[in-house]
């Protein structure tokens, strides 16, 4: 009688141990699964009356092309620049790097600073079941040099007094749909006719 006691227990005890170690494995298989990753290209339009420059929009624009056409009256538009980061799921991206996208600069000590950024972004089905996209800030901004007058130096020489001036924009909780180029904010040109457009392309990536 007591051997089939110590039988019975035994079998229990080694049910719950394997149940256990079963709901172990799982909990860390689920915790071990990779979150999708997503390339965010963030692409600058310049637009202008400018007939020295010409530019053409990519093909994929489609309707943000018509748009930025049908409300604006620039008789050209280019691509000014083109940034690409990749983001996981529920991730974040930061970008910082100095850039020429104005047009102004004429030596290196008086370069734009530009940086841009995505927190917080998270994956869903919109009502049709394709994939959109919410993220929970979007920063984009730069600081740029400003000749705001001249003076000599220990030389005698005249040069250039430059001050930096900031530009950009800040966004909370900002929709975008999947694989699809959308406006999400202009800027002006600093001391120029124009406008710059920045339109945001979230692509998943193909294992």
């Amino acid at each position: 009688m007591n051997r089939l006691k110590d039988f019975l227990l035994l079998s229990i005890i080694s049910i719950s141990c394997l149940t256990s170690a079963t709901f172990v494995s799982a909990q860390v298989e689920r915790k071990l699964a990779i979150e999708p990753s997503y390339d965010l290209i963030l692409q600058l339009i310049v637009g202008s009356n400018d007939p020295a420059v010409r530019g053409d929009l990519p093909q994929n624009f489609g309707v943000v092309s018509r748009d930025l056409k049908n409300i604006f009256t620039f008789s050209n538009y280019r691509v000014a620049a083109t940034f690409i980061g990749r983001i996981a799921n529920t991730g974040s991206f930061e970008y910082k790097s100095v850039s020429d996208i104005f047009g102004q600069e004429s030596s290196n000590d008086s370069r734009t600073f530009l940086d841009w950024s995505v927190g917080g972004l998270t994956s869903f089905p919109d009502a049709s079941g394709q994939i959109s996209f919410q993220a929970q800030t979007f920063r984009f901004g730069a600081r740029v040099p400003v000749k705001t007058g001249q003076s000599k130096n220990t030389e005698g020489q005249m040069v250039d007094i430059i001050n930096y001036g900031a530009v950009g924009l800040n966004m909370n909780r900002i929709s975008l749909s999947g694989n699809k180029p959308t406006l999400i904010g202009t800027l002006s040109l600093p001391k120029a006719n124009g406008t710059i457009f920045l339109i945001m392309t979230i692509k998943a990536v193909e294992n």
